[in-house]
């Protein structure tokens, strides 16, 4: 395993990261019977609606720290995975036992417990952090997860994802975009513990990463991330250029989405972010990456 040190607050975003990738509902074992009732490329391809995991991070290996065990008791120590779906899901239908983990050794695994905490916004129920031993980098990681139970989207109908599975990003790669898409105007003002846009934006694009990210000073996103970030637009004339967000919001709350704010009504189809600048709770450098910007929403 890495020996990159993680402290409490980085952990808490979003096992954050995100797999900082930590900190609705944290679902475990222990309540699995409650719920009886009810490859990494730097380019990703935009989801329309489709019923598949976009990615799974494995984002700290044994090394889960104290604070973990406020999603989960005996977290602290164990592995750390987020699980991006394509959809946003009904959190009454999520339990351990939905997930198997497999290993390079081929040993499957179920999670302790899984959360969708801290991604828990409007818009944002999508990202499942599956907490527990999933095998040990870099002998014997995990490479593969698969929904073996009815984990169903809160849309209606409601889609079940059983049956879907995605391989494991390995926990030396640093973080990459897997989703963006356009944030409806009903959701702008609603409460969140999280920043805001500033008034007067045209349009809110959300991104979402495949863990949580910080600066490589553990601090989160800021202005100096803000101009970095790059929204391809495509005009009224049906020429494309390129604009900056007049401001990042959805930060400090540790999770693996932002916000971008955007000045403009040309319509938004694509983002990137240069590689080297925002890290996971291992401290593992983001790549350069680019996602197209999903049309399911409009």
């Amino acid at each position: 395993m890495k020996n990159h040190p993680v402290s409490n607050h980085l952990s808490i975003q979003f096992l954050g990261t995100i797999a900082a990738t930590l900190g609705l509902m944290a679902i475990c074992s222990a309540s699995a019977a409650e719920h009886d009732s009810l490859s990494k490329s730097s380019f990703t391809r935009a989801p329309q609606q489709e019923t598949r995991l976009l990615s799974a991070f494995f984002g700290l290996d044994n090394d889960l720290p104290f604070a973990a065990n406020r999603l989960c008791w005996g977290a602290s120590g164990e592995d750390g995975m987020p699980v991006v779906f394509s959809q946003t899901l009904d959190a009454a239908t999520l339990q351990p036992e939905d997930f198997e983990v497999t290993s390079k050794l081929g040993e499957v695994h179920t999670p302790k417990c899984v959360t969708l905490r801290p991604a828990q916004d409007q818009g944002e129920l999508r990202t499942v952090l599956l907490i527990g031993e999933f095998g040990d980098a870099p002998d014997n990681p995990p490479v593969s997860v698969k929904v073996v139970g009815d984990v169903l989207s809160d849309g209606s109908p409601a889609i079940n994802f059983k049956g879907t599975q995605v391989d494991v990003t390995p926990l030396a790669d640093g973080p990459s975009l897997v989703l963006a898409e356009s944030v409806s105007e009903k959701q702008w003002t609603q409460e969140t513990n999280s920043t805001r846009c500033p008034q007067g934006v045209k349009q809110i694009i959300r991104v979402t990463w495949n863990g949580g990210v910080r600066r490589p000073d553990r601090r989160e996103a800021g202005e100096a991330e803000r101009k970095l970030y790059r929204v391809e637009v495509q005009r009224a004339d049906g020429s494309f250029g390129e604009v900056t967000p007049i401001a990042l919001a959805e930060l400090e709350d540790r999770d693996n989405n932002h916000f971008l704010c955007l000045d403009t009504n040309d319509t938004a189809v694509a983002v990137s972010f240069p590689e080297g600048r925002l890290v996971d709770p291992n401290g593992d450098l983001n790549p350069y990456t680019t996602v197209k910007i999903s049309t399911s929403g409009r």
